[in-house]
């Protein structure tokens, strides 16, 4: 089930990635800090990374998903998967 989750900016957003295309693995929270703008959302550790400000993560290496997150100045918006 995929869902949409929009962090209200600047970072930091307060979780961590694991995996990507370079990995072999679907780009996946690995970590959420408590406390963080992405603990208060829905997001949960586990989930895949669907879509990062509406970019298909499929063909993303972990190192262009980090740079993409980090452009994110104002907010972030994440499609996220169950």
């Amino acid at each position: 089930m995929a869902y949409n989750v929009t962090l209200n900016g600047p970072g930091p957003w307060g979780f961590r990635l694991q995996g990507g295309k370079d990995f072999n693995m679907p780009l996946t929270i690995s970590r959420i800090t408590p406390g963080s703008k992405a603990a208060q959302s829905q997001m949960n550790q586990g989930d895949h990374v669907v879509a990062i400000d509406g970019v298909n993560t499929d063909s993303m290496t972990h190192l262009e998903a980090q740079n993409k997150i980090k452009s994110a100045s104002y907010n972030l918006s994440l499609t996220l998967e169950k």
